[in-house]
């Protein structure tokens, strides 16, 4: 019995991984989900199997207190990796990553059990669209999505999408940006490229007060709210092409995966984990960038892992766009056939054959 300390949820990263590889970890492996109820002050006596462990931070510190026969942690990080990181990662027999580059991360770090585990789509939901567009033909309408922060270079596309509406009258902004953690959303205080005076009672309020305090013309912008994830592919469907300059990513970027694997082209910045999912036939890659101290580290306390896009490329990468529709049909249609392969079952089959519990196809 493989025991599963996921906490499965929906709409956020975490939730919707959890209960995408619970799913399909079940289907190919007798699995228990663990429940955090009731554990505040369990005795750890070992759980009789292996349990595949949620890491909450970059401490590689394990978010249930519980421990198996075989103990395989995973975790998505984007700040520097303190010393305690190490001590924790004795606890694992093997510790998966999101991404590469997280897992040369934790390789530069003195942790040689590390391995990499890639996240998925699901299929069902997140499969190629036409490149027609459900409404607004007459428009370019750019998407951005992923929660409101500084890591995720909303500030960046801000200033990009400002530029391009003055330009042109037929550009279109939409956004999927709800936060609901407030010391995440208030990194954006620290941008050098936008002006930041959160207020308003709703989430449509303080979005819609932050673009016009920037020049956006709000006429041209529809702001959204939490989005269930069957959902989403309609919206991308509504869309020309996703903005991600994303800062640093531990992982692969969820919202970017899904994007692409309905075969809608994106701009983003190709570092940290968008490596693992971008080339330059599925892509518009941006690779200007600049190292930069991670939101929440004191310049000069650590090397610098962040990257910081640049904001003249992100333009001339979408005035191309705009200008150049026949590539992007050919980039959305690679994209859409590149993702076809990075599933959910794709990502719990490797788990297990990567920890021996699955070998040639068979249950150990």
């Amino acid at each position: 019995m493989l025991h599963l300390a996921l906490i499965p949820g929906r709409n956020i990263g975490w939730g919707v991984c959890s209960a995408n590889l619970v799913r399909e970890l079940s289907r190919l492996y007798p699995c228990e989900l663990l429940s955090l109820q009731g554990r505040e002050n369990a005795d750890e006596t070992p759980l009789p199997g292996p349990v595949f462990h949620t890491i909450g931070d970059h401490h590689l510190t394990k978010v249930f207190p519980v421990t198996g026969t075989e103990n395989y942690g995973y975790t998505f990080f984007e700040n520097s990796l303190p010393p305690t990181a190490a001590v924790n990662a004795r606890f694992f027999d093997r510790v998966f990553a999101g991404s590469t580059w997280c897992r040369e991360r934790l390789e530069a770090a003195g942790i040689s059990w590390a391995d990499t585990l890639i996240q998925g789509i699901d299929p069902e939901i997140f499969r190629p669209l036409p490149f027609e567009k459900a409404f607004a033909a007459d428009r370019f309408v750019i998407f951005s999505g992923g929660k409101f922060e500084l890591r995720k270079g909303q500030d960046l596309v801000i200033r990009a999408v400002k530029v391009l509406q003055d330009r042109h009258e037929d550009v279109v902004f939409v956004n999927l940006w709800f936060n609901p953690w407030k010391f995440s959303l208030d990194t954006m205080a620290r941008s050098p490229h936008m002006v930041f005076r959160p207020r308003g009672k709703t989430w449509n309020e303080v979005m819609a007060n932050v673009l016009l305090d920037n020049g956006l013309d709000l006429e041209r912008v529809v702001i959204g709210g939490q989005v269930e994830q069957r959902d989403l592919r309609k919206i991308y469907a509504a869309t020309d092409v996703g903005v991600f300059p994303n800062r640093c990513e531990g992982g692969t970027n969820l919202v970017l995966m899904e994007y692409m694997a309905c075969a809608r082209p994106v701009i983003a910045a190709y570092h940290t984990g968008h490596r693992d999912i971008l080339t330059s036939q599925n892509a518009i890659l941006l690779e200007r960038m600049t190292p930069v101290a991670a939101s929440g580290e004191t310049p000069g306390d650590h090397a610098p892992i962040w990257r910081e896009p640049d904001l003249d490329e992100l333009i001339e990468a979408l005035e191309s766009a705009y200008r150049d529709r026949d590539r992007l049909r050919r980039i959305a249609g690679r994209a859409g056939e590149d993702l076809k392969q990075w599933t959910w079952e794709r990502s719990a089959r490797d788990l297990l054959e990567k920890t021996g519990l699955l070998r040639g196809g068979r249950v150990r």
